[in-house]
């Protein structure tokens, strides 16, 4: 796929993504947390985890599996983030996903990955810089600007904290990942 047929997809998607949410703007609870749009955020993160680690499974090269497990962790550790289990109802779900153990299990998942990384360092980062240059790695950064600009949102350091916007670029990022 060309750069140019990626971003014309891209400015699609982002585009009737916006004007979706837009469209229930009003609707009650659409920001709320666990509601519509963090479970949007949560179906997002979660294909885009499977999808890595499907992809690392099929890889071939040492290198690529390196990088496309990384990319995995990277969505997994965003839905891990992202995702309230403390109001499920499952009284295990938040010592598993929340606080030190959350930490621990997360942090020594980064370890492995990071492990293998520098035990491949020189052609995994080969491999990172080949596949930077491709369309399918567009998505993937333009997505960070959208937690940037959540980001930013949330911790008040652009306009006023507003719900709603935060999870509105949140929702465009993870539809990105």
């Amino acid at each position: 796929m060309k750069k140019t047929t990626c971003g014309v997809l891209i400015v699609l998607a982002i585009g009737i993504n916006t004007a979706i949410w837009l469209r229930l703007k009003n609707h009650p609870g659409i920001s709320a947390e666990n509601g519509p749009m963090e479970n949007f955020q949560a179906a997002c993160l979660a294909t885009s985890f499977l999808l890595w680690l499907i992809a690392s499974f099929a890889s071939k090269n040492r290198a690529e599996k390196i990088l496309l497990v990384g990319l995995a962790l990277f969505s997994l550790s965003f839905l891990v983030l992202e995702v309230d289990t403390r109001k499920l109802g499952i009284p295990i779900l938040p010592k598993i996903f929340h606080g030190p153990v959350r930490n621990t299990w997360l942090g020594a998942l980064w370890l492995v990955v990071g492990w293998f990384f520098l035990k491949n360092a020189r052609p995994t980062w080969s491999e990172f810089l080949c596949w930077i240059k491709t369309p399918s790695s567009i998505p993937m950064i333009l997505s960070g600007f959208f937690w940037i600009a959540s980001g930013l949102n949330d911790k008040k350091l652009v306009g006023r904290k507003d719900l709603y916007f935060e999870e509105l670029m949140e929702v465009n990022s993870t539809l990105l990942m």
